[in-house]
């Protein structure tokens, strides 16, 4: 470390440029990612046209049952659409963070394997970055306490516009929230007003943020045992296994992505000394705004790995592996952090990003530990077989085909097929059976109509009567081994005949 001169600007300087150009790599060397492209498949009336990600049937799509989505309207565009708007958003929020804070805290963020992950893949969390500091800072007052009203409820909006973009609710329960959430903050200030001993406790930022963040874990536990919502619903239907994944959501969120992730644990120890000392109002909101934002993600990732592990029918806790990538939704907490640690040194010397004091070596050596990751996550990108697939199969105007792969996010994969072949003008539908169902048996009744068949590297079986037209080999990351495209011997009309 004595070799690097830590303390000047064009260490980090180097880093961001760096950090930048990483973030410009990934757009050409990544596939977008499995969600973004079972987003870009969202029909106009919000339904997926080759059926819903969460079947009713296990092991097996339902083309009939296309569900209801809400999706950011940007994934109407074109790939390369999609990731220049993420490249350029995110570029935006790096120049912003420079010009404000200084070279440091946006050479963190630009270099955040989960940040470059996440650009390379088309999703949304830069903009869920984006809408969490445009909120922080309207409903906080931060930035002004003039035209409170309409400033919160504009706070409110960007709140709520990550809901949306989560899918969690559509463009009125965006305005309903909006609202609800301007008359809790409006009341919350007012209250403030009164200064009395009950609303002493709301001036300090330790025990806002521990209120905030039972609140939030209490009624997210109560949406659970009321059925809410199907993915929350989990809570209460295995109630073990989800306590077991709360124990790893915690050391995937906040120990992976925000400690380690975001080189934030140099300031962890600096702000428990400091804290408990402080009383502000504003610092108090701010607290209570991460700490709200961070249980809900905690909770809501723990959830998600307990509901999508129950429907696939995978191994416990080996899928957390898979999906342990969700604990990027943590880097919407990056931007708030950075504006807390801001206004704390305001109140006592604390070290943060850009006036590092006792945390800059730490924040180096980790920012250097990180370098590896985030040059794989920018050079290797993501790659899917299916596009290989895709270029080779004989498809024509009208035909269905079948994938068969494991349960394991098998819709997801489905939907890599939607785009490449260009399956809405030419009215393809895809199919997905598991490789545990009985999909040998279907094509010979339910799917007599499929003359193409697609197998993952994991389906070694070949059902009589198919031959194989191509195949290629998966790479390492996609578990290796070789897929094929196999058609029936003989069309099924003259089997029939």
């Amino acid at each position: 470390m004595e070799r690097f001169n830590l303390e000047g600007d064009r260490f980090w300087k180097r880093l961001l440029l760096f950090g930048l150009f990483l973030n410009v790599v990934v757009c050409f060397t990544s596939d977008l990612g499995l969600d973004t492209q079972v987003k870009m498949a969202v029909d106009e009336n919000g339904a997926l046209p080759w059926g819903d990600l969460r079947p009713e049937v296990p092991g097996q799509s339902d083309p009939d049952d296309g569900g209801q989505r809400v999706v950011l309207p940007l994934y109407d565009l074109p790939e390369v659409a999609i990731k220049s708007l993420a490249l350029l958003t995110f570029v935006g929020l790096i120049a912003c963070l420079y010009k404000w804070q200084g070279v440091r805290s946006a050479a963190v963020m630009s270099l955040s394997p989960a940040m470059i992950f996440s650009v390379g893949r088309g999703y949304e969390e830069v903009y869920l970055a984006t809408f969490s500091i445009l909120s922080l800072l309207l409903m906080t007052g931060v930035l002004s306490k003039s035209r409170t009203f309409l400033q919160v409820f504009c706070g409110g909006v960007f709140f709520m516009s990550m809901a949306y973009s989560k899918g969690f609710t559509d463009s009125q329960g965006v305005f309903v929230g909006a609202l609800f959430l301007t008359a809790l903050v409006m009341l919350w200030r007012r209250t403030l007003l009164n200064k009395s001993k009950f609303t002493h406790w709301m001036h300090r930022p330790h025990k806002v943020g521990m209120a905030v963040s039972v609140s939030v874990a209490a009624t997210m536990f109560l949406f659970g045992v009321l059925q809410v919502n199907p993915t929350l619903g989990i809570i209460a239907d295995q109630p073990f296994r989800f306590m077991t994944a709360l124990f790893f959501s915690v050391i995937d969120v906040v120990f992976l992505f925000i400690l380690f992730g975001m080189a934030m644990w140099p300031f962890v120890m600096p702000v428990m000394r400091v804290i408990r000392d402080v009383e502000d109002p504003s610092v108090a909101m701010i607290a209570g705004y991460i700490s709200g934002l961070l249980t809900a993600i905690v909770v809501y990732v723990a959830a998600l790995w307990t509901y999508e592990s129950s429907l696939w029918g995978a191994n416990w806790p080996g899928v957390i592996w898979t999906m342990g990538n969700n604990g990027r939704y943590a880097t919407m907490l990056f931007l708030p952090c950075i504006v807390l640690l801001h206004q704390l040194r305001k109140q006592v010397e604390i070290p943060t990003y850009d006036v590092p004091l006792s945390a800059l070596k730490g924040v180096a050596l980790t920012v250097i530990l990180l370098l590896p990751l985030s040059m794989l996550a920018a050079f290797h990108g993501q790659t899917m077989w299916t596009d290989e697939a895709s270029a080779v199969m004989d498809l024509e105007q009208g035909d269905h085909f079948l994938l068969v792969c494991e349960d394991t996010l098998g819709m997801h994969w489905l939907y890599t097929f939607h785009a490449p072949l260009e399956a809405d003008e030419m009215n393809i539908t895809g199919h997905w059976r598991s490789i545990d169902s009985n999909w040998n048996s279907d094509l010979n009744s339910t799917l007599e109509h499929v003359e193409t068949l697609v197998v993952s590297p994991d389906v070694k079986f070949t059902p009589e009567g198919w031959i194989l037209q191509h195949s290629g080999e998966a790479d390492l990351l996609n578990g290796n081994g070789e897929w094929r495209v196999l058609t029936r011997n003989e069309p099924q009309a003259f089997l029939s005949a």
